[in-house]
């Protein structure tokens, strides 16, 4: 029998789960999962990861596992393009800043006007939660702990630096940074000493599946790994699939879109300025597109929780009895991208374009659940080459069955939902596979069929959506 533990970070919650592998079969245990990691400037509009809170809550759930398992190793990953800046005692400069204060209306301009060779080498398209931007906004507003760092650690390896004193970067998590060149597999120092950064604060890039040390207290001493450290690539790790090319839909906070292929395929061709490229950590290329996701349901929830009590459930219940509203708006325009403030822009964004007033809870959500739909379905249609048999749907988002069989309607691709913590799981089987218990990807897929396979959504015919559809491409397309 073989156990690990993988920690998977969100934006918003936090778990440590414990896998066991014996006779092809794996069993998973939640030890906890834990929130309120983030810290709001009560002055200024910033955000930071509360690191110390975080680094407790994982030392914590490390020591009531290790009290009833034999834990092999430990694998971190997490959200992209967030780090955290440490100087030569090995201190953190300063709280990690968080992606989301760069999504604030004074701060969406950071990054846009960098040169064309950012997205050309890195293949991430300019965008104000990139590092990259990150490290715009510091130089700006904090220039003192850009001179006082001696290194940047993305979060997962951040981590890794304040268990085991070591310190790497794993692939995956520092292609998300807009640092990364895409065909050197290496930072790249053209774009670094654009930004007048010091290239030697840029630690050595290593593969998933590669030791990082140990975490030693006076009772153990456990073996940290690097994983798939994205979050998004380690779920793509875990699709029960074999097929060279495949796509899916990462519903969170995020909703990250994308095809994972070959990455010569990629490389051949001229890089579309519409998608971000990065590395999926096996060899291959991630084609995305992100977006806003959930991320307007729960600003919805906020809202309409100010006035009365309404459960998610309870919302997924709503869905089911209304027909479809014509009112549409682009989740990709940054004028809903102000946290606190997206309702109340939306409403109004309506009443400008003569849309229906959005009165009920249910109106609401009606809304963004079925623009959400639209958009994937439109982004899906331009990604394909052709349509493709099934589209892998994972994340928080994916339990509404609603937004499940739209997508299916819309795309005819039958939808196959993964279980939610396919982040997790991922984490975990890229753990097995460095220690040489999991050998070949079919021996993968196998014990993902096994532990727990996919439930499917056919595409049916849904002639009022499909013609509301219809209505919204020639809205946002004029």
């Amino acid at each position: 029998m073989n156990t690990v533990l993988a920690f998977d970070l969100g934006a918003t919650s936090a778990r440590g789960i414990v896998y066991t592998f014996s006779s092809g079969c794996l069993e998973e245990k939640e030890i906890y999962r834990f929130t309120d990691y983030q810290i709001f400037h009560q002055e200024k509009p910033e955000i930071y990861w509360n690191f110390p809170k975080l680094l407790k809550e994982i030392k914590t759930i490390i020591s009531i596992a290790a009290q009833s398992y034999q834990i092999d190793s430990i694998g971190f990953d997490s959200w992209g393009c967030d780090f955290g800046l440490i100087n030569k005692e090995g201190e953190l400069v300063m709280l990690p800043l968080c992606y989301q204060t760069m999504l604030f209306e004074e701060n969406l301009h950071y990054g846009h006007d960098l040169p064309p060779c950012f997205q050309e080498k890195t293949g991430i398209a300019n965008a104000s939660i990139n590092t990259s931007s990150q490290l715009l906004f510091l130089k700006e507003h904090y220039p003192d702990a850009l001179l006082n760092a001696d290194k940047l650690l993305m979060i997962p390896d951040l981590i890794h630096y304040f268990l085991t004193g070591q310190v790497l970067a794993e692939s995956s998590i520092a292609s998300t940074s807009q640092l990364f060149d895409m065909k050197q597999q290496q930072w790249s120092l053209e774009l670094i000493k654009k930004l007048a950064l010091p290239p030697t604060i840029f630690s050595t890039i290593v593969l998933p599946f590669t030791k990082v040390g140990d975490f030693k207290t006076e009772k153990y001493s456990i073996p940290i790994h690097s994983v798939i450290q994205h979050d998004t690539a380690s779920a793509v790790y875990a699709l029960p699939t074999n097929e060279d090319t495949n796509y899916f839909l990462s519903s969170g906070t995020w909703s990250v879109l994308g095809q994972k292929t070959e990455c010569g395929l990629i490389l051949e061709n001229p890089l579309d300025n519409q998608y971000s490229y990065e590395q999926a950590g096996d060899g291959k290329v991630l084609k995305l597109q992100n977006l806003l996701g959930m991320w307007f349901i729960e600003e919805a929830l906020h809202e309409v929780n100010a006035k009365q009590p309404l459960t998610i459930q309870e919302v997924q219940t709503m869905l089911a009895e209304n027909q479809p509203l014509r009112f549409f708006f682009n989740n990709q325009d940054p004028i809903f991208s102000n946290k606190g403030k997206f309702v109340a822009t939306l409403k109004k964004y309506g009443e400008e374009n003569q849309f229906p007033l959005l009165k009920t809870a249910s109106q609401l959500f009606l809304t963004i659940y079925q623009n959400l739909a639209f958009k994937y379905a439109h982004v899906f249609t331009n990604l394909m080459d052709k349509p493709s048999k099934t589209i892998f749907l994972f994340g928080g988002g994916s339990k509404s069955s609603f937004l499940n069989q739209l997508i299916a309607d819309l795309t005819q691709c039958q939808v196959a939902v993964c279980t939610s913590e396919s982040s997790a799981l991922g984490n975990a089987l890229a753990q097995l596979a460095a220690l040489n218990f999991l050998r070949t990807r079919d021996n993968l897929v196998a014990v993902i069929q096994q532990h727990q396979p996919p439930f499917y959504f056919i595409p049916t015919i849904n002639k009022p959506y499909t013609t509301l559809y219809q209505e919204y491409l020639q809205f946002t397309q004029q």
